[in-house]
């Protein structure tokens, strides 16, 4: 349930800056208002904001508060550097319609070749998922995903269709702490060619990531292959000395 605060507070949040709900200040009101506002606890208030400052949006600046930085008006759908986990990170300064197809769904045995790939374990099963992801029409991404059956249970192509973390969260109950992302280019094959909207590119952009949950349990491997220029990887730093 606090997970579905704080994310429901950040969304919100998102909304009004989106909105220049505050730009009378740029800044967002303090802790205890936003706690007052929600009824929630200050550590969901706070974990809302986070989120908030790992998107770039917000930074925190001691004796002032929590300062809005002002938007840009890049179009390119972007993903946090230190984030990237699909579909559901991509962000855009502009209204877009999203929707994901299923390709593939299978319950399957991991071979010795699928062990180097993804560091799971040869002999174990798996759940092998293919996701086209379609934004304003264009395919614009794919991606493989082998999820392991032990951790991610009862996984199910219906659920594929929507949000699996949000599955593996609120009905697993399995917090995700943490993934480690490789980004490449490569030069595109025939189903990168078949599977995205490639408009001339002869090369895509891959993300591998390798997710973890909060007890250090290896869970996911997905290849994420995209249009490289529909999309800009983005790194937000900070002055530590703030």
């Amino acid at each position: 349930m606090a997970q579905n605060k704080f994310l429901h507070i950040y969304e919100i949040l998102k909304a009004r800056i989106a909105n220049n709900y505050y730009s009378d200040t740029m800044l967002l009101p303090t802790e205890m208002t936003l706690v007052e506002e929600f009824n929630v606890s200050r550590n969901t208030v706070r974990r809302a904001i986070q989120k908030l400052n790992e998107d770039g949006l917000v930074y925190s600046v001691k004796g002032r508060g929590v300062v809005i930085l002002e938007s840009t008006k890049k179009d390119n759908m972007y993903v946090p550097l230190s984030n990237f986990q699909g579909f559901n990170t991509l962000h855009t300064n502009k209204k877009s319609e999203s929707k994901s197809i299923v390709k593939s769904f299978s319950e399957i045995i991991i071979d010795e070749d699928l062990a180097e790939r993804t560091s799971f374990d040869a002999g174990e099963t798996a759940y092998f998922i293919e996701r086209i992801r379609i934004v304003d029409g264009v395919r614009v991404m794919y991606d493989t995903s082998y999820f392991r059956a032990n951790i991610v249970e009862n996984l199910t192509e219906e659920i594929a269709h929507g949000s699996i973390y949000s599955y593996i969260r609120e009905t697993i109950g399995i917090q995700i702490a943490s993934a480690k992302t490789f980004l490449k280019v490569e030069t595109a094959n025939a189903k990168d060619m078949d599977y995205l909207d490639l408009e001339g590119n002869n090369c895509v952009g891959v993300a591998e990531n390798l997710v973890y949950t909060d007890m250090g349990k290896l869970f996911e491997y997905t290849e994420i292959r995209f249009i490289p220029n529909k999309f800009v990887i983005t790194n937000f730093a900070q002055n530590v000395n703030d």
